[in-house]
This record gives C-alpha cells, sequence and structure tokens, in this order.
C-alpha cells in the first residue's frame, strides 16, 4: 500500500516539477556584426525557443549594415523574448550594436559601458577614410532608429539622435533617458530585473517569468566564427588580391602548381565572403584592370609605367570593392585597418615588382656570353679564306676565325680553341 501511494505522489508531482524548470538561454556575441553574427542568432533563437527569454551578451564596434538588417528582422520574428545586454563593464554596442540593442524587446546594460554612435559612413577611395553618408540615407536610418525605438516605447528623440548628431551615452545616461529597461552587474541580477516584465512579442503581450530559471549557454560552432571572418570586408578583400596574384604568378611560372592552387582556393573564399557583403562592380573591374597592367609589364618590361599604372589602379579598386551599403555602419577603427592593410598590400607589391623589373633590367644589359671551350672539336666550313684570320660557319652560325695553316673558302674545318667569340681552327 506504501508503494502505491508513494508512486501516485510522484506522479502528481512531476508535472508540477517541470512546469518549474523554466529555462532563461545566454549567448556571447563579440566583435564585428556580420554574417556569421546572423547565423548566431538564428542559431540562438532556434535553441532557445522553448525558453522563457533568450539574453544575448553584446560587445560590438559595429559592422555590416545588411548583416544588421538581418539581425533585426530575425528579432522581430523571434518566438521567444530577446534580451540585449551590453556587458561586460567597459563594453560597447556602437552603430550597428545600437540598432540591435534598439530592435531588443528588453535592452539592459552593464555598469561602464557605452552605447550611440550610429551615423552613416562611407568610405572616401581618395583618402580610405570614413566620411559622413549623404543626407538621404543619414534620414533613412534616422527613421529606422526610431521606428525600432518607438515599437519598443522607447524614447524615440533620442534614438534618433544616435544617428543624426552620433550620441554616445553611458548606461546610467540611457536609462535616464528611456533608451534601456534595465541596468544590472551580472546575468544573474538581469534574470531576477526580467521577472515580472510585460512585453510585446509578435504581438502578443507576454509576461516574463524568469524567476528560478536554469541557465543554458549557447555554445557557436567553428562555422558560426569562421563565417564573421570570413565576410569581414577587409579579410574578403585580402584574400581576393591573394588569390590573383596566386594565379598571376602560376599563370607566369607553369609547373610549380602551389600558387595557383592557393590562388584558386583564396579567390573562392573570398568570393563567397562577398557573396554575404556585395560588391561595387567598378572595384572589380578596377582590380582586374590593374592585374591586367602587371601582367603587360611581366611581358612587357616598360621600367615601371604599367606597374605604376597597376598600384595606383589596385589602390583605388580594393577601397571601392565592398558594397558601399554595407559599410555604412562599420566601426571606425575599422576604415583605418581597411587603408592600412590597403597600402601595406600596395607596398608588397610594389616591391614584387620593382625586384622583378630590376632583375629584367640587368638580364637586359648583360652582354651575351658563351660558355669557354663548348665547341672545341667541332666541325664546321671556313666561308671565306683564312690566312691567318677569316670567318667561318658552326653549328650554324657565323664566328671570327683564325689559323696556322692558309684554309681556302669552301674547306672543312676543326675548332682547335675557343676565346670568346674568336675560334682556332685548322684544315680538317
Amino acid at each position: 500500500m506504501r508503494k502505491i501511494l508513494v508512486f501516485l505522489l510522484i506522479l502528481f508531482l512531476l508535472p508540477h516539477a517541470n512546469a518549474d524548470s523554466k529555462k532563461v538561454y545566454v549567448a556571447e556575441i563579440q566583435g564585428i556584426i556580420a554574417q556569421g553574427t546572423v547565423n548566431q542568432f538564428e542559431k540562438a533563437i532556434d535553441e532557445a525557443k522553448d525558453g522563457e527569454a533568450l539574453i544575448i551578451i553584446l560587445d560590438t564596434d559595429g559592422g555590416m549594415a545588411n548583416a544588421m538588417e538581418k539581425i533585426i528582422k530575425k528579432i522581430e520574428n523571434s518566438p521567444v523574448p530577446i534580451v540585449i545586454y551590453i556587458a561586460p563593464p567597459g563594453a560597447k554596442a556602437f552603430s550597428a550594436g545600437t540598432f540591435l540593442l534598439m530592435a531588443s524587446h528588453v535592452a539592459a546594460m552593464a555598469n561602464t559601458t557605452l552605447i550611440g554612435a550610429c551615423q552613416p559612413r562611407n568610405v572616401n577611395p581618395a583618402t580610405g577614410l570614413p566620411e559622413k553618408a549623404d543626407e538621404k540615407v543619414v534620414k533613412a536610418y534616422a527613421a529606422m532608429m526610431k521606428n525600432l525605438a518607438l515599437s519598443h516605447g522607447r524614447n524615440a528623440s533620442m534614438a534618433e539622435k544616435f544617428v543624426t548628431e552620433n550620441v554616445v551615452l553611458n548606461e546610467k545616461e540611457a536609462y535616464e533617458k528611456g533608451m534601456i529597461e534595465i541596468v544590472a552587474e551580472s546575468v544573474e541580477e538581469l534574470i531576477k530585473k526580467l521577472d515580472g516584465m510585460k512585453v510585446n512579442v509578435r504581438g502578443e503581450r507576454k509576461t516574463l517569468r524568469t524567476s528560478n530559471s536554469t541557465i543554458e549557454r549557447i555554445k557557436w560552432s567553428f562555422r558560426d566564427i569562421f563565417i564573421n571572418y570570413i565576410s569581414d570586408p577587409q579579410i574578403a578583400s585580402i584574400l581576393f588580391t591573394i588569390g590573383m596574384f596566386g594565379l598571376i604568378f602560376g599563370f607566369l611560372t607553369p609547373g610549380f602548381h602551389l600558387p595557383e592552387t592557393i590562388g584558386a582556393i583564396s579567390v573562392i573564399l573570398s568570393l563567397y565572403g562577398f557573396s554575404f557583403i556585395g560588391v561595387n562592380v567598378a572595384g572589380i573591374l578596377l582590380i582586374s584592370l590593374a592585374f591586367i597592367f602587371f601582367v603587360i609589364e611581366a611581358f612587357t618590361p616598360t621600367f615601371g609605367f604599367w606597374t605604376v599604372a597597376a598600384i595606383i589602379t589596385f589602390i583605388f579598386g580594393i577601397m571601392l570593392m565592398p558594397a558601399e551599403k554595407a559599410m555604412h555602419e562599420m566601426p571606425l577603427s575599422w576604415y583605418l585597418a581597411f587603408r592600412v592593410a590597403s597600402l601595406v598590400i600596395a607596398i608588397f607589391i610594389t616591391a614584387f615588382f620593382s625586384y622583378a623589373l630590376m632583375k629584367a633590367i640587368k638580364a637586359k644589359k648583360a652582354k651575351p656570353r658563351i660558355g669557354e671551350n663548348e665547341l672545341v672539336g667541332k666541325k664546321g666550313v671556313a666561308i671565306t679564306d683564312i690566312n691567318p684570320k677569316g670567318q667561318v660557319k658552326v653549328d650554324g652560325k657565323i664566328w671570327r676565325a683564325e689559323a696556322e695553316e692558309e684554309i681556302k673558302e669552301g674547306e672543312e674545318i676543326i675548332v682547335v680553341s675557343q676565346q670568346r667569340l674568336t675560334l682556332k681552327v685548322r684544315r680538317a
């Protein structure tokens, strides 16, 4: 009887135990927002769909505008409430990161963190430095930021200033101005403060029940991290350049297959990265033209003219290659790094082709030299009388000749010795 009662008690308590086993999922995202970040959000939302909430711990200087827009759509269509938490202390969410914060169902920040600086930028191909985008683009991004803030009950006019005035706020200012809902020192404190909050999830009002929840940490795969790197415009551009040089080097030196193999792999990887970024056709054409100039220089040395033209064309091409729209929300530090990387590649190319030109010029100036005694013992014919000097024909070539005996035109001779371009001969 006792066993039956215990069994019935377990059956009665089991549903309640399952009901209380609530989960809050936590994922960390750092670095540039690119296609890999899109995949991370997709994976996190899929894993957390049965949870009370999904907390994304974010630390970013910004990233790709097209990746940012894809993530915003995923947040808006997420079945689980998404909390963007700017942490740990010292972290920031600039540019694209602030857009994601404004799109979240709950916005939170740790102490000594920053948000803002969302003004869209373009890269100036002449200097490689960022500059403010056209007013039309600025207004479009300002409207997007304002709409995101309004849809989640935040201060729309202040959100707009993130774009129009490039405003930056710390966690206290952001909370006071109605840009975030929570300031928390840790994930555990954040979960406590989330309990009982009401949020709109796909048009439905939902109350968060996060007390006594277990924390589930989401891990990222190598593929997610790799795609984030490969879809960085700087890395994709460098890979494309390495690939093209590998193919050209392999073309100019047939038989040694490593350069063209590395080149082909690099070009494929770069094109894979650019498929997420988008490319500017003008940039691709300029870089292709630069490599054509290098090939012309290799086959018809003009002592640097085509190399200089190729370097200039290449620098403009690599600056223009990533799609302009994708670059609007990249971090400021990225533009400097992109310019430095482009210049380093240009310097390397210049050094490589300068070395090749020097070798070509040296070879051109060198006097032809014939190996000594290589014609000794060979037979030929006298094409003039030799007494003691004249001319002979050996191996199809005409040589100056000397002999100690008189040799008539048309007689067969044998080479006795060779002194540079003069042959000592005797009658055969």
